[in-house]
């Protein structure tokens, strides 16, 4: 329905060009060349003429340039209105079904829809999502985590740290929601927020509970080393490089943590 108005507007335009340049042409014969010597009559003649036709090409050039600038605004607003009508009517749509099923279906739809948004980043779409997950269940441990991560992701640290800090008290109360591998998944995202924040002591306090799990961890292990560099704890920066060591020894930055720590 929209696409016919650009087509139809170009050809209004290409007929009003056709239309100046004919009407405009026939000047161009007029010429006073009585006076011109017989042997140059015709090369002046030519140079008028291409001088002419350059100032009618530009002054047409110039004309469906900004012909060309109004159809685009057009095109663009027409482009921008189709896009609001059909996420209005997408969000109706939404609304109908979610309205049509119980809670935990409800549930489900929207888990869904906020993991879609998580792998395109459109972290504010995502946001609401999980918003209205936990609107419907306030004890949605996933819910907070995964909440906790678009915040973390938008760098609004405080926003990640508090809403990471209650789905993990949240795993100590509902024990079937969470996993020990959640929680030290959980912690390590809560170290790396801390890190941000530089907080060097609270992140290093989550990642001991990750540790206290999953001891062995080449992340867990990576970003302790890190921070017991930065406070400058030489003896437990040799004791993860040598765990790092033991556990994956193909760590490409093993030689660059050795001069670090020797350094120290």
């Amino acid at each position: 329905m929209y696409n016919i108005w650009p087509l139809l507007i170009i050809s209004i335009a290409f007929l009003i060009i056709i239309f100046i340049v004919l009407r405009r042409f026939p000047a161009l014969a007029v010429l006073d060349v009585e006076n011109i010597p017989e042997e140059k009559e015709q090369q002046t003649k030519e140079k008028i003429i291409k001088q002419r036709m350059k100032r009618k090409l530009s002054f047409l050039e110039k004309i469906f340039n900004n012909i060309s600038i109004f159809l685009n605004n057009i095109f663009n607003k027409l482009s921008e209105k189709l896009k609001f009508l059909q996420e209005e009517k997408k969000q109706k749509k939404e609304i109908n079904v979610l309205s049509e099923v119980d809670s935990e279906e409800k549930i489900k739809i929207l888990f869904s829809q906020a993991e879609e948004l998580i792998k395109k980043e459109d972290w504010d779409e995502a946001e609401k999502k999980l918003i209205e997950i936990i609107s419907v269940d306030d004890k949605n441990f996933l819910a907070f985590w995964r909440l906790g991560e678009v915040y973390y992701s938008k760098n609004k640290y405080q926003e990640a740290k508090q809403t990471l800090l209650y789905a993990l008290k949240l795993s100590e109360v509902l024990i079937d929601s969470s996993s020990n591998n959640d929680i030290a998944n959980l912690n390590y995202s809560l170290a790396l927020i801390n890190q941000e924040l530089d907080d060097l002591d609270g992140a290093i306090f989550h990642l001991k509970k990750s540790l206290e799990i999953d001891r062995n961890n080449p992340r867990y292990l990576d970003l302790m080393l890190n921070l017991c560099i930065i406070k400058k704890d030489k003896f437990k920066a040799e004791d993860f490089l040598n765990r790092i060591k033991d556990v994956n020894p193909e760590n490409n930055n093993i030689s660059d943590w050795e001069n670090k720590i020797e350094n120290l």
